[in-house]
């Protein structure tokens, strides 16, 4: 008899749940955990809808902000500008000097992304969202405290390490209760809510800007501060999301079999006894020239819309006809047609 393997870590599992949304008889026939006479539409649809406040509704809000404390250094670029209290101007910084303190961001997001992922799988979920939200939100506001280049570098790139996981450990997190076919939506509700930070940012760089020297603080550095400090409240709400379905506290003994059941009996599965990796399915991975071909369009995806984002603030102010505080209002049109900069 064949061997069993684990189609998660080997790269089918979505592939067998993509047959199965398109032919139900498939789905009927291969998960044999459920059936028809315990399959209950109503308790699904109520647990679904459970779950899905408490990982789609969280991860969804938390992206906004973490959109927003790594993007918002474009809008302190010409916040107060009129005033003589910019950020580039205060801190002494030369163009190439404002050029490196943006992109040390995506360095360090480059450099541990794959790692911050890779511990979720040592961790519980909630325990390694903790440490991701809080990690970002205080270096967000430490931003506020740097007085010169070496400063603003060192919190640029604790940013970027610390945000690099939370987008991927939410996909993977969400692999612990859905279905293939129940994710996607789920991924598009959670991605195009994390649109609305372009507009959002706008309008809190507006207001902030009236707040230049309250407290003998620049807005520059109001900005950093309040926009970090959302994340740090949010660090502790983590703490009580679900881990997996096996464990969480959410669901009762008979919500738990159920929901375990619906589930393909090679989905992921969560605890000390299954924290091993399958290192055969990353040699699958590098084979697949899907992974090379998806990469290159993430990467013109991200020099096309990301770029003209980072920029787009200080074009719009060096147009010559507004002013910095109506610059950053007009910014917001962005948020209502992002396809327009980002496709």
């Amino acid at each position: 008899m064949a061997e069993t393997k684990d189609p998660i870590d080997n790269l089918s599992y979505v592939a067998d749940e993509a047959k199965k949304a398109v032919d139900p008889d498939i789905e009927s026939a291969t998960n044999s955990s459920v059936e028809p006479s315990q399959y209950d539409p109503v308790l699904e649809k109520r647990l679904l809808r459970k779950i899905d406040i408490w990982l789609v509704g969280f991860y969804s809000l938390v992206y906004i902000f973490r959109v927003i404390d790594s993007a918002n250094y474009s809008n302190a670029a010409i916040i107060n500008l009129e005033q003589g209290t910019g950020i580039k101007k205060q801190l002494g910084f030369s163009p190439s000097q404002w050029a490196w303190t943006l992109s040390i961001f995506s360095y360090s997001y480059l450099i541990f992304e794959p790692s911050n992922t890779i511990l979720l799988k040592y961790f519980k979920p909630s325990r390694w969202m903790f440490v991701l939200i809080m990690a970002w939100g205080i270096s967000a506001c430490c931003s506020a405290a740097a007085q010169n280049f070496a400063g603003m570098m060192c919190v640029r790139f604790a940013i970027g390490m610390a945000e690099a996981g939370f987008f991927p450990s939410v996909l993977y997190h969400y692999a612990f209760w859905y279905k293939p076919s129940e994710m996607p939506q789920r991924i598009a509700f959670f991605y195009s809510v994390g649109q609305v930070s372009s507009a959002l940012s706008g309008l809190l760089a507006f207001a902030i800007s009236h707040m230049d020297q309250l407290g003998g603080l620049s807005g520059w550095r109001w900005l950093f501060l309040l926009e970090g400090l959302p994340a740090i409240l949010l660090a502790f709400v983590a703490f009580r999301i679900p881990d997996y379905p096996e464990s969480t506290k959410y669901l009762t003994d008979e919500e738990r079999t159920f929901w375990k059941n619906r589930l393909a009996a090679s989905a992921p599965k969560g605890g000390k006894k299954h924290e091993n990796w399958d290192w055969r399915s990353l040699k699958a991975l590098a084979k697949d020239p899907t992974f090379y071909t998806f990469s290159l369009y993430w990467i013109c995806h991200g020099i096309g819309g990301f770029g003209v984002g980072f920029a787009l603030p200080t074009v719009i102010y060096q147009l010559g006809f507004t002013t910095t505080a109506k610059s950053q209002l007009m910014n917001i049109v962005r948020a209502s047609r992002p396809d327009y900069f980002e496709m």
